[in-house]
């Protein structure tokens, strides 16, 4: 994968956070890239599944709010 395939994203830590990726990666041996970009990915699943539970929610209270006619 070239960087022209990737996209960057910038994050705000808060000091708890970063002092455990520093703890992490020093254990692991693992950069905090690498160790933000495996715990993204295997979170994925399940922040798709939460997507999609509250966009069907979202739909659901849509049509009860419409008028029926």
């Amino acid at each position: 994968m070239t960087t022209t395939d990737r996209s960057r994203l910038t994050l705000e830590l808060s000091p708890a956070v970063a002092c455990l990726l520093d703890h992490i990666s020093t254990v692991t041996g693992s950069t905090k890239t690498q160790i933000v970009q495996t715990a993204l990915t295997d979170a994925l699943p399940e922040l798709l599944a939460r997507a999609d539970a509250l966009k069907k929610r979202h739909g659901e209270l849509n049509q009860q709010g419409k008028p029926k006619r």
